[in-house]
């Protein structure tokens, strides 16, 4: 409405003295513009230049428009944005029972997927305290993460980052804390959180979170999302971990597991 407004204010405005009908209506016209959903103008957020390539080396592969490995993902962004919708939930936490199961890799992926379409933006966040990744993916140096806005202060908006991906903005984690469950009950925590979740209705909320097992940050967090996606890795994460952890996330929604490093991609993927 806020965009209407402004566009129609500035159709009905009387043109000035020197000033043209004609280039009052190309500026409302370019008011428009800066302000779809569609086509985003990055002003104040921070600017990162991806390299493509080496994302695929640390298995980035959303961007890809073909291929069964980035139709996973595909498919992964379809089932779980359905399950979203049909719910009116707007946030998701990406774990795993333990570390090494490539939670961080999923996490990534998928949102990039869900920014590739033009319906929301997606907001990635690295709630990792103790070990962030996210950056890693994206090849950046992170110097202020969302450990400063809970400790100094600093303003979210100048912790984000847009990989030069339309409609995806990181906020990226930095360094590695101790105490990060009293962090995560904080009311500074809490603050951060409304205020990301509130400011566009239309935007997608991952949150990188820690393994289930490793500490209770999952479980101090889980007012934060409305949903929860478990990575499990093929041979590695052990049948107790798995059932452990589906216990501790009986307090979300769990909407499924993803199970990492198969040996064999499944068979209805890349097929027609």
């Amino acid at each position: 409405m806020d965009r209407l407004e402004k566009v129609i204010q500035k159709m009905t405005e009387p043109p000035q003295a020197k000033e043209p009908l004609e280039k009052v209506i190309e500026k409302a016209k370019e008011t428009v513009k800066e302000t779809s959903t569609d086509s985003i103008s990055y002003t104040q957020t921070k600017r990162h230049k991806i390299d493509p390539v080496l994302m695929r080396q640390r298995r980035v592969i959303s961007l890809e428009k073909f291929g069964p490995e980035s139709e996973t993902f595909r498919l992964l962004r379809t089932k779980v944005l359905k399950q979203l919708r049909d719910n009116n939930w707007n946030s998701i936490g990406v774990t795993a029972p333990s570390q090494g199961a490539g939670k961080t890799m999923v996490a990534v992926n998928l949102a990039i997927a869900m920014a590739m379409e033009v319906n929301q933006t997606v907001l990635l966040v690295d709630l990792d305290l103790r070990r962030p990744q996210v950056q890693h993916y994206f090849d950046f140096e992170v110097k202020q993460g969302l450990q400063n806005c809970l400790l100094n202060d600093v303003p979210v908006a100048d912790i984000l980052v847009n990989p030069s991906i339309e409609r995806l903005v990181i906020l990226p984690g930095t360094g590695t804390m101790e105490g990060t469950s009293e962090l995560l009950t904080g009311h500074k925590m809490r603050e951060i959180v409304q205020e990301i979740k509130q400011r566009y209705q239309s935007r997608i909320i991952i949150f990188d979170l820690p393994p289930v097992l490793t500490s209770d940050d999952v479980l101090v967090s889980m007012d934060f999302f409305d949903s929860a996606l478990m990575v499990v890795a093929e041979g590695e994460s052990k049948p107790a971990d798995i059932s452990k952890s589906i216990q501790l996330l009986s307090g979300t929604n769990l909407l499924g597991t993803v199970l990492n490093k198969a040996e064999k991609m499944p068979e209805h993927i890349g097929q027609y």
